[in-house]
């Protein structure tokens, strides 16, 4: 972004800003003679924002390209697909074939039924036979024309006679009322195996495809994950990846696992990935380290070169939420003011000069922030993430199932 425009900064605004604050801050609490709290630590293989050893010391020159793992991002993305559709291939499985037990147990039924119908025809036909035979009352050759039932109702009360009669034509219509039942079961049951088994069919195809497509390697000068998209990881695989990196000095306001709660949450509200959301956050904040976090400010909104400061924002809900109004205006051209999930908390899309600029995380280098790593960055700390959450649901997945007590 320019450095006109009061959203972003670049770097050495914030390096600048975050240095001063740790100044005055330390010496206030030396002033006070409170206790320090152990420096902030952050690994070297998380790039995010570190103040200068020596504040009053010129801007570092710009720094060098690093490498853009946007490709690896892209291939460990299509895993873990892989990994959710084997999942859904198997309960589609498990469905088709609870649903394929269920229409055979209904085509017995009906088999049954049948046979028990024709039993039951057979033996007004025998009955009808030996009234005729006992008395002439019935002319049998007229049996054959029409249904032995219709007959019986039309003509019993004229010529038929005998107790036999009347039991074998209450048992053939009750015979004929199971049939009917039956059918219209194995029907209902054999429609829900056919949905079944499309459903199975769609999953394999689905798992198919984005095996094939592991063979093909990402192609193009930006293949970033888009902005808006569902976030990949759960907010407990967000907490489980930053536990094992050792970060020291964690100065939110609220803990760890409500804020990975808050970025799935308030992206999900805006249709943005909020687990890349966090991965920003985290080259914003210094791992959520730097004193700027307690303004509740994780994506150094309304600092820039001409700009005193960034924007405070109320809770550090609201603060993720800034965060995905802005990031859904940065990738959606249409988002209005009118159109966004909750009242605006920063700023109004409406009057955003660059809404709809990036659709992709890569291309907020150089209009969401200057540094000319800045996508890179955030895919470094993703694809950290991402590998997390593969080798958690791999193991989980091959883990042998306990035994039934």
């Amino acid at each position: 972004m320019t450095s006109s425009t009061p959203h972003h900064r670049p770097r050495r605004t914030l390096v600048a800003l975050l240095a001063t604050l740790v100044v005055v801050l330390g010496a206030v609490a030396g002033a006070a003679g409170a206790q320090e709290a152990p420096p902030a630590s952050v690994p070297p293989d998380l790039p995010v924002v570190t103040p200068p050893a020596d504040p009053s010391a010129p801007p570092l020159p710009p720094p060098a390209p690093i490498a853009d793992p946007s490709p690896q991002v892209a291939v460990l993305l299509t895993r873990l697909h892989i990994l959710d559709l084997q999942h859904i291939l198997g309960g589609a499985q498990a469905t088709l074939d609870q649903a394929q037990a269920v229409a055979d147990r209904a085509k017995a039924f009906l088999d049954a039924a049948t046979r028990d119908r024709d039993r039951t025809r057979k033996a007004l036909t025998d009955a009808a036979t030996t009234a005729y035979v006992q008395g002439g009352l019935v002319d049998v050759s007229e049996l054959d024309h029409g249904s032995i039932s219709d007959f019986v109702a039309a003509e019993s009360q004229k010529t038929l006679a005998g107790s036999a009669i009347d039991h074998a034509r209450s048992e053939l219509q009750a015979a004929e009322a199971r049939l009917q039942a039956a059918t219209t079961q194995y029907r209902t049951a054999q429609q829900q195996a056919d949905d079944a088994r499309a459903a199975r069919d769609a999953a394999q195809a689905a798992l198919d495809d984005a095996t094939n497509s592991l063979a093909t390697p990402p192609r193009g000068t930006d293949v970033s994950p888009t902005v808006l998209g569902d976030s990949t990881l759960t907010p407990d695989e967000i907490v489980g990846w930053y536990q094992t990196k050792g970060v020291q000095g964690w100065n939110a306001k609220v803990d760890l696992a409500t804020m990975a709660g808050y970025y799935v949450t308030e992206g999900q509200a805006e249709g943005v990935r909020g687990d890349v959301a966090f991965a920003q956050a985290m080259v914003e904040t210094g791992a959520f380290t730097s004193p700027l976090t307690g303004h509740n400010n994780f994506a150094g909104i309304g600092a820039c070169d001409s700009c005193a400061t960034g924007f405070d924002f109320p809770s550090p809900q609201l603060g993720v939420r800034a965060q995905m109004q802005l990031l859904h205006a940065y990738a959606d051209r249409a988002l209005t003011l009118a159109t966004l999930a909750n009242p605006s908390v920063g700023a109004n899309p409406d009057h955003l000069s660059v809404r709809g600029c990036c659709a992709t995380w890569n291309k907020l280098t150089g209009t969401w922030a200057t540094d000319p790593n800045y996508g890179p960055k955030i895919m470094t700390i993703y694809q950290s993430m991402l590998e997390f959450a593969l080798a958690l649901r791999t193991s989980a997945a091959t883990a042998p199932v306990p035994p039934v007590p």
